[in-house]
């Protein structure tokens, strides 16, 4: 059975939040004129960089392999409790 580990994307989820960042740079700098280093479409542009990464790294596939462990990230990698007490019935 497969694990659903909710940590299995970190950098993916660390990725699209800095996309948000990013978005949320274009505004300030586009609507307050502030200077951030850079101009208000091109904070948009790396949002969008990073928002493309993301999507890259968590369509990645491990090649088959199950990234998840307990030890890692807490989850239950083991069988739904359907399925236990259907094996304890037989």
């Amino acid at each position: 059975m497969k694990c659903k580990c909710p940590c299995g994307n970190v950098k993916a989820h660390l990725l699209m939040a800095l996309s948000v960042i990013a978005l949320f740079l274009s505004a300030l700098v586009s609507v307050f004129e502030l200077e951030l280093w850079l101009a208000g479409t091109q904070w948009i542009l790396v949002a969008i960089l990073f928002a493309v990464y993301a999507l890259a790294i968590s369509a990645h596939k491990n090649d088959g392999k199950d990234s998840c462990s307990t030890s890692s990230c807490g989850c239950d990698c083991g069988e739904d409790e359907g399925e236990k007490e259907d094996d304890e019935q037989e």
